[in-house]
C-alpha cells in the first residue's frame, strides 16, 4: 500500500506512479510525505516504518519536476537496499549513481 500525504493532486498522482514503477518487485507499505524543503539538510529521506516491510519517505516538492522524481527514485533505492539487505557503505553511492538514469527511464517509458 502506498500512502501519499501533502502536495497537490497531480503531485500525488505523479509520486504514486513513480513509486509503483520502482516497487514492482517488492511487496511493501510506503507512506510518502510531500513537504517544502530542504529539511534535515536534504531534499528527501527514508526511514524504516514501525511494521515489517514498511517505510516512511519525505520528499521536498519545491524542486524542479525531474529533481522531484529523482529524489523519489533515490529514496526507493534505499528501500530496495533494506529489502534485499545489500548495499555498500551508507548506500548513498548507489542511490546517487542511478537516480537520474532511472528518472529518465521512467520518462521514456511514459510512466509520467
Amino acid at each position: 500500500m502506498i500512502t501519499i500525504i501533502g502536495g497537490q493532486e497531480w503531485e500525488q498522482d505523479m509520486c504514486r506512479r513513480v513509486v509503483e514503477w520502482c516497487l514492482d518487485y517488492f511487496k511493501i507499505d510506503c507512506t510518502i510525505r510531500l513537504r517544502l524543503g530542504p529539511y534535515r539538510n536534504c531534499y528527501g529521506s527514508c526511514v524504516e516504518g514501525t511494521k515489517e516491510h514498511s517505510y516512511d519517505i519525505e520528499i521536498a516538492y519545491n524542486q524542479g519536476l525531474r529533481d522531484i522524481v529523482a529524489t523519489i527514485v533515490h529514496e526507493i533505492v534505499h528501500v530496495k537496499q533494506w529489502e534485499t539487505d545489500k548495499w555498500k557503505g551508507d548506500g548513498e553511492g548507489e542511490a546517487n549513481a542511478i537516480q537520474y538514469w532511472l528518472t529518465d527511464k521512467i520518462w521514456k517509458e511514459g510512466i509520467i
